[in-house]
């Protein structure tokens, strides 16, 4: 006697077949928003300041800045891309040019996850000068891509002066990110293992460093017979920021959460319209789950319509 397949058997075959179709991880194209961005992160010594909480844990500004840019690249669709450079004094170091998010997802996060302070080159903070590096290098690069400046706006020294941009205002766009609380907090004071040493004081910004090997025992003690022990105090310079923002033709957004950046940077208005390879796996397995379940779910809607 032959065996009888029904319908139930013929259901987890296509069910075990679509599955097995997602796993390939199919594409096709279609035409969906895409973004092309330069972030360039301030990494100065005021990004050291702990005014944010991550995980319920006390964070600095600089280790909060780069989880929301890890959340903010990971949530760009395919065929976006990321580049990124630093800025410290008032030059901008290209890491690396913008390279799409889904192959080099690794190479985006290990470069990430190496930067800190001790990157920079030098002690001081130009913003303005900094800003008109970044924006000349976006420029370079076409009109698609997209600058996102992050930095807590403060300058060390201070610099009344502000240079004119060297670009037209709104010819690059994008976003400056402040980030840091509006509350002035001490700056953290760190050893070449970052390790803490206590918090800057006045005296050791009015006479600076030029480099970031810090003072011995020796020079740090001629320093303190200067000081009047108040600290140097840090806070983002909300007003400066958007003041920076308006004139270049930028948007401005404050940084209190992870998503934050990630929801702003997904803005159709920042995007463009390109057809690229879309994955449908997870369609495939979708249609997978509804075969395999349906024959469970049809005697039960049955049977409550019977009894009903």
């Amino acid at each position: 006697m032959k065996p009888r397949f029904g319908r139930p058997f013929a259901g987890l075959a296509m069910a075990a077949l679509l599955a097995l179709l997602a796993w390939a991880d199919p594409r096709i194209p279609l035409e969906q928003p895409v973004f092309r961005y330069l972030f360039v992160l301030d990494i100065t010594q005021s990004m050291n300041t702990r005014d944010y909480h991550l995980e319920g844990l006390p964070a600095d500004r600089l280790g909060f800045a780069k989880a929301a840019m890890r959340r903010a690249i990971a949530d760009l669709p395919c065929g976006s891309e990321a580049g990124l450079g630093l800025f410290t004094t008032q030059n901008v170091e290209l890491l690396f040019e913008p390279l799409e998010v889904c192959r080099h997802a690794g190479v985006i996060e290990d470069v990430l996850e190496h930067i800190d302070w001790r990157t920079a080159w030098a002690a001081d903070s130009y913003i303005a000068q900094g800003l008109n590096a970044a924006l000349r290098i976006v420029k370079k690069r076409g009109p698609g891509l997209r600058l996102v400046f992050l930095s807590d706006g403060q300058q060390t020294p201070d610099d009344p002066v502000r240079p004119e941009l060297q670009v037209k205002p709104g010819e690059v766009q994008g976003l400056i990110v402040g980030t840091g609380d509006v509350k002035p907090v001490p700056v953290p004071r760190l050893d070449r293992e970052n390790r803490p040493l206590g918090f800057w004081e006045k005296a050791d910004i009015l006479a600076p460093v030029t480099t970031t090997a810090y003072l011995d025992a020796s020079t740090d003690s001629t320093h303190r017979r200067k000081n009047d022990g108040s600290l140097y105090l840090s806070w983002l310079h909300e007003a400066e920021l958007k003041e920076f923002a308006n004139t270049a033709g930028l948007g401005y957004l404050r940084l209190d959460a992870p998503e934050t950046l990630s929801r702003a940077l997904r803005d159709p208005g920042l995007g463009e319209l390109r057809r690229v390879p879309t994955g449908i796996g997870w369609i495939l397995a979708l249609g997978a789950w509804v075969l395999v379940l349906w024959p469970h779910i049809v005697p039960n809607l049955k049977a409550r319509h019977v009894s009903g």
